[in-house]
């Protein structure tokens, strides 16, 4: 048996006070008159020898009262490590996973709701010295200082649900942390979740055995569900007016096959494609639905299932930026814009702009609003890491080359190692129709098909670990074109100038749609939506932005706003939050009071997976950690509340110690009133 506050027990010295007492009382004599005492001889011997009997007991009782009362104050417990430690150094920490999918419903109401209601039944078990912190998946720091029982109920109250997902592992090092912090030795995790599979990968958690564990997992009544994984385009690039395909996926996770679930895409709040899918049991079915846009700009869309009791992940939300034009830059070392056969193909295209720029005249604003950049120059090595950071973020970068270029810089990070010229005439042999890239370039290509030749070209080698893949081949072997994807962009490679003394390529049919799909997968590629918890950090490059301007993401309703950190890296702006947006939707980002664009959010696809850790595996998994877990109760235990009260409550001598007070009390007045 130990003590919470063992200085009460200086206290004991009170024991003194019945003795001196006593001893004060049995030293009095009272002298009392009698004629005839010889016949009082034998009544005298009795009564005193009954008196110093009852001041006896009345002494030892009154001695065991004073004993059990310090011993109450004192707050004894039983050191046992069944129970949990209840020194005045331990810090009380209480984990209620708030993440999406304790939303789902157990019994009567949802596991949140059940977690808090457990929760607080804990903390009024508990004795009122302890000191308690709440954890959360949103890290609330208000949450996260020692505060009292009054204030903890409180918390506990207040405290809000649907917040991103969190593993096991954060809390714990994070309960770690504010252990230390706030000078407690130890500290007891109460933790409520319902140990999703995804959450409890905890091979790299450091153990603090000074924490104490007792895990109690939640478990939904409901755990059949269907959601969308995930959406993309066919192609990355929109433009009015032009056929797009959307793909989906769609995840049943329950034990009978669907069929015929209504898939519904809209923009902007109007359907514009409809499909139904087949879905075996615990498998997943791909979608697809083809759309046209009408008008350019942002365009809030939604792919949307119909699917309960668990609905936060039956919506995928994206958002698709329309061009009202494709911006080429070809750079070149002519002082003055020429007539080449690249302003011959886009000069007269209403959807491209195109314009040629000197290397030494460069306007960066006009580099980052491109998407796609022709480099038919020798530059520095700066402008060349320039080029690089503008393919990394999506641009579709395309290098000429001829006998005076060189642009080492460029094909050492792209893993190319420029050769020599070789004149030897020769023609296409090969191109990789299965590539990806040429998906939507050839209906049919014919094996006969009559290819461009090639007068003279320079020899490049492709080192290992490169990522670069020759796409279009000569009949020597050598490349003709090759593509490096680099970052969120693509890289293209030409072994020959665009001149007609190097191939008769621009001459060629096979010029006009290689440019051109070289044009639409380039530059200022948003991403089509960001994740809850795990994006935290978005690009906006196409915001000019000066030093005083003030950045703002509003949500859609506008009952939302938050004021991100912005940086620029190598003339890339970025957006970092520092908190998790409140739900997924749509937001948008203002520079002062002036619209820039619009993000897509959606919860993190990880909480729909209906796959969770049970009490004798959880068990299994910390034990074989090492973890110092207390014990693990599931919900059938939780409901009655018998395990969680021998967890707490047996620690708690100090009411036995009231009740032997209280009794040594009661013996002391029956002794003095009835003992003759």
């Amino acid at each position: 048996m130990e003590f919470l506050y063992p200085n009460m027990l200086y206290a004991l010295f009170a024991l003194l006070i019945p003795v001196v007492i006593h001893l004060f009382n049995f030293r009095r004599h009272k002298t009392v008159y009698f004629s005839n005492t010889s016949i009082l001889k034998t009544i005298e011997q009795e009564n005193s020898k009954t008196k110093k009997i009852k001041y006896l007991i009345t002494m030892i009782m009154r001695m065991l009262f004073i004993a059990a009362l310090v011993m109450a104050f004192a707050f004894p417990y039983k050191k046992n490590t069944n129970t949990i430690n209840n020194n005045a150094d331990n810090l009380i920490a209480v984990y209620i996973d708030n993440s999406m999918s304790m939303q789902s419903l157990s019994k009567e109401k949802t596991l949140f709701d059940d977690a808090r209601s457990s929760a607080s039944d804990v903390v009024n078990e508990l004795n009122q010295a302890a000191k308690y912190v709440l954890l959360s998946n949103d890290r609330d720091p208000v949450n996260e200082y020692p505060m009292n029982k009054d204030e903890m109920l409180i918390r506990l109250g207040e405290m809000k649900s649907e917040a991103a997902s969190c593993s096991f592992a954060e809390i714990y090092d994070n309960l770690s942390f504010i252990k230390s912090k706030n000078g407690f030795k130890t500290a007891t995790l109460f933790a409520y979740s319902d140990f999703q599979k995804n959450m409890m990968e905890i091979d790299d958690l450091k153990v603090d055995t000074t924490i104490q564990v007792v895990a109690v997992p939640l478990k939904s009544e409901f755990q059949n569900n269907i959601y969308i994984d995930t959406a993309w385009l066919q192609s990355p690039v929109l433009q009015k007016d032009m056929t797009n395909e959307l793909n989906a996926r769609i995840v049943n996770e329950t034990s009978n096959e669907i069929k015929g679930l209504p898939v519904n895409f809209s923009i902007d709040g109007n359907n514009v494609a409809y499909t139904t899918a087949d879905i075996p049991a615990n498998s997943f079915a791909m979608v697809n639905m083809q759309f046209v846009v009408e008008n350019d700009g942002y365009k809030k869309a939604k792919v949307s299932v119909n699917d309960s009791p668990i609905t936060f992940d039956d919506e995928y939300n994206l958002v698709l930026k329309i061009r009202p034009e494709i911006n080429v830059i070809e750079i070149t070392n002519s002082q003055q814009p020429i007539a080449n056969s690249l302003s011959l193909l886009f000069d007269d295209d209403a959807l491209v702009n195109y314009q040629s720029m000197n290397q030494y005249n460069i306007d960066q604003n006009v580099i980052n609003e491109a998407q796609m950049i022709v480099l038919d120059a020798d530059v520095n090595e700066t402008l060349q890491q320039s080029l690089l950071d503008f393919a990394s973020q999506g641009g579709s970068l395309l290098i000429l080359n001829n006998e005076n270029t060189d642009n080492s810089y460029l094909y050492n990070n792209l893993g190319l190692k420029k050769s020599y010229l070789d004149e030897n005439p020769t023609k296409v042999e090969f191109i990789a129709k299965k590539n990806m890239f040429f998906d939507d370039v050839f209906l049919k290509l014919p094996d006969n098909a009559e290819l461009p030749e090639v007068y003279k070209h320079i020899r490049f080698n492709i080192l290992r670990n490169s990522n670069a893949l020759n796409i279009i081949s000569l009949q020597n072997g050598d490349p003709l074109f090759v593509m490096s994807q680099h970052g969120k962009g693509k890289v293209f490679v030409s072994t020959v100038s665009l001149d007609e003394e190097w191939s008769d390529l621009t001459s060629h049919a096979l010029f006009v749609p290689l440019m051109y799909k070289m044009a639409l997968v380039g530059g200022g590629i948003t991403d089509l939506s960001y994740t809850l918890g795990v994006d935290k950090y978005v690009n906006i490059n196409e915001m000019q932005m000066m030093l005083d301007d003030r950045i703002s993401l509003k949500s859609e309703n506008g009952m939302y706003e938050i004021f991100p950190i912005v940086e620029n890296r190598n003339n890339i702006n970025y957006l970092y939050f520092f908190e998790d947006l409140p739900s997924s939707g749509f937001y948008d980002v203002y520079r002062n009071e002036d619209f820039v664009s619009t993000l897509a959010w959606n919860d993190d696809r990880k909480e729909s997976e209906m796959s969770f850790v049970g009490k004798d595996d959880l068990s299994d998994m910390m034990n074989k950690k090492e973890m110092n877990l207390l014990a693990t109760i599931d919900y059938e235990e939780l409901e009655t509340g018998d395990v969680m009260k021998a967890v707490v409550g047996d620690n708690q001598l100090w009411k036995v110690f009231v009740v032997l007070a209280l009794i040594f009390l009661l013996i002391e007045i029956l002794v003095l009133r009835f003992f003759k």
